[in-house]
């Protein structure tokens, strides 16, 4: 077992260039590989690498000791999620791929249907929950507490599962939502002329609907530069394509599915055009702004410039927000439901998940080891103390086991006033695992991407409803062949 100093690799991987990732690929990639070499991609930011390149040297350290085999978890950065895409997508067929690798479900989807009754690329996770040797209930070295995928949080684990081929072929590492953050000092003032009987900001804020919400944006638009004079707009929504998407799930339209086993695009009917005309109804009204129409800029950039007072973004990036202790104090509140049926006020799931890779340039002794390997890993990263170290780390994201949240050290963060652990209390306790989840396939990725472009062309006078809907439609049909 080698002690090193991979930090670098991991930061300056990106300046060395796709050359050494493909020679890192390459160099083990004959029948003789090295069978406890992991090859992991990822998209980490900074701080997210450093917390999970410690781990990876930990349980390098701990396999050591309780199995007495030198291993290497070689963690390596790619850029961002549309890179690893086109990089793995790009590199199956020529066994250019990590065992392990970051990868949202539209991606994996994407993988397995590249698959072909001789050759799989995307190993079934199923086949190690409950392996006799490297099982969930096995290893308290790697799982202390030896709890398995019911310890998860439900939502978490369907997600991973929501694909057409039957089983479970990618796992959460750390998760996000979206949230409402407002600027409680200027919103304050807005409630007393709008309605003097709200006593309390928070709870109004957590309780109102999307409709009562448009109503509240309408009152502070008829005179906006009372409330402050940099404002520009009272709302920015910062994902053009999470926007399409809750909206049309919370007012129950249809946008994907699965029929008879295979993927259908849905998003091109009536109720959604109706759905876009309102909503660019709202944005020709000086409601709101969306990233798509905001010179790509997120909100939180508007947000602490004090040009906004309402924003609607990630969870998992939430600490841009922040003012500062010079600023005004953030208010955070779970988004407005559309509130049509309470059984559909659900929110979008995002964030990191894992899934692990079969090689072609390696043989199946090799492929099987690694990804056994991988999977302790994966399982070692995802243990309760583990997931909420690196949790922690992050810019805002939540852990994935239900234990965590009861756990002394989380359930004691999210008490605390500081911002980052108000936000994270607002998505335990508000959202509280409310996620959907829509069926991933081939060409869902590209559906993703082509709502959220109707929105942006709509809303900017680009293409009428009806053109934009079309040509949306089309581009996803063609991605899914």
């Amino acid at each position: 077992m080698k002690i090193k100093n991979k930090l670098l690799k991991i930061l300056f991987l990106p300046i060395l260039g796709s050359s050494l990732l493909l020679s890192s690929c390459q160099n083990n990639s004959s029948g003789n590989a090295d069978k406890n070499t992991v090859i992991f991609w990822h998209t980490f930011g900074q701080d997210i690498a450093i917390q999970v390149e410690s781990k990876a040297e930990d349980f390098e350290e701990l396999y050591f000791e309780n199995t007495g085999e030198e291993i290497n978890i070689e963690l390596e950065y790619q850029g961002g999620y549309d890179d690893i895409l086109t990089k793995i997508g790009n590199g199956l067929a020529v066994g250019n791929v990590p065992t392990l690798a970051v990868a949202y479900p539209d991606h994996v989807a994407d993988y397995l249907s590249k698959e072909t009754d001789e050759l799989t690329w995307v190993y079934n996770l199923e086949e190690f929950f409950n392996d006799s040797e490297i099982g969930f209930d096995k290893q308290e070295w790697i799982n202390p507490s030896l709890k398995g995928v019911d310890d998860f949080v439900p939502s978490f684990i369907e997600e991973g599962q929501n694909y057409i081929k039957d089983g479970t072929y990618s796992l959460p590492l750390m998760k996000s939502s979206e949230i409402l953050l407002y600027n409680k000092d200027v919103l304050t003032l807005v409630l007393r002329d709008y309605d003097p009987s709200i006593s309390d900001v928070d709870s109004y804020m957590n309780s109102i609907t999307w409709d009562e919400f448009i109503n509240l944006l309408r009152f502070i638009a008829q005179d906006l530069n009372k409330y402050g004079s940099n404002l520009i707009i009272p709302f920015i929504y910062d994902s053009d394509e999470n926007l399409f998407i809750s909206q049309c799930y919370q007012r129950g339209i249809p946008y994907v599915s699965l029929n008879n086993g295979k993927g259908s695009i849905d998003f091109n009917n009536d109720q959604a055009k109706a759905m876009v005309e309102e909503l660019k109804g709202y944005f020709d009204e000086g409601l709101l702004l969306t990233k798509g129409t905001n010179n790509n800029e997120y909100g939180s950039d508007s947000f602490t410039r004090y040009e906004c007072i309402f924003t609607v973004g990630s969870t998992g990036g939430t600490g841009y927000n922040d003012p500062g202790a010079a600023g005004f104090e953030v208010g955070v509140a779970k988004v407005p439901p559309v509130n049509i049926d309470e059984s559909l006020n659900k929110y979008v799931s995002q964030g990191i998940t894992l899934t692990i890779l079969r090689n072609n340039r390696l043989n199946e002794e090799v492929n099987d080891a690694r990804a056994r390997l991988a999977w302790q890993f994966m399982k070692y990263l995802t243990n309760e103390e583990n997931n909420i170290d690196i949790c922690l780390s992050s810019n805002g994201y939540s852990p994935v086991r239900e234990s965590c949240y009861e756990n002394e050290v989380y359930a004691s963060y999210l008490t605390e006033q500081d911002f980052m652990p108000r936000v994270a209390n607002v998505v335990a306790n508000e959202i509280n695992g409310e996620y959907f989840n829509y069926p991933v396939f081939q060409g869902t990725a590209t559906a993703r991407t082509q709502v959220g472009g109707i929105i942006t062309q709509v809303f900017l006078g680009f293409k009428d409803i009806d053109t934009a809907f079309e040509d949306a439609f089309n581009l996803s049909l063609i991605a899914m062949n």
